[in-house]
């Protein structure tokens, strides 16, 4: 557990009402940016992210368009967990990658 402290000087007569809740934040996320092959954005592009269990069809959990950068962005996931990204552009499949997020080093991600 981390150290959490701060500083107060009350002036005469004040009364001082705090209140902290400090959780551990787990949660892992998943994003990218989608390009061409010239490496210009992709944008308004479709990305699908399904979640993978063993002898069960992918689940659809979250989807999302890139916006004017080509950027995506899913949050909230779990760890551990095996996770498929879809892109489609024009209703046409441009890129499908599986990964799971023990996969890549942390702050690493994957160009699609």
């Amino acid at each position: 557990m981390s150290d959490f402290s701060f500083y107060c000087k009350p002036a005469p007569g004040e009364r001082i009402e705090t209140a902290f809740s400090i959780t551990s934040d787990t949660s892992s996320a998943i994003h990218g940016v989608v390009t061409d092959q010239d490496g210009a954005a992709l944008v308004s592009v479709l990305v699908l992210l399904f979640r993978i269990e063993d002898d069960a069809p992918p689940v659809l959990i979250a989807q999302c368009t890139t916006d004017r950068d080509g950027h995506f962005a899913f949050g909230g996931l779990l760890g551990d967990v095996l996770y498929r990204v879809k892109v489609f552009e024009q209703n046409k499949r441009v890129r499908e990658l599986t990964l799971a997020s023990s996969d890549l080093p942390h702050g690493h991600h994957d160009p699609l």
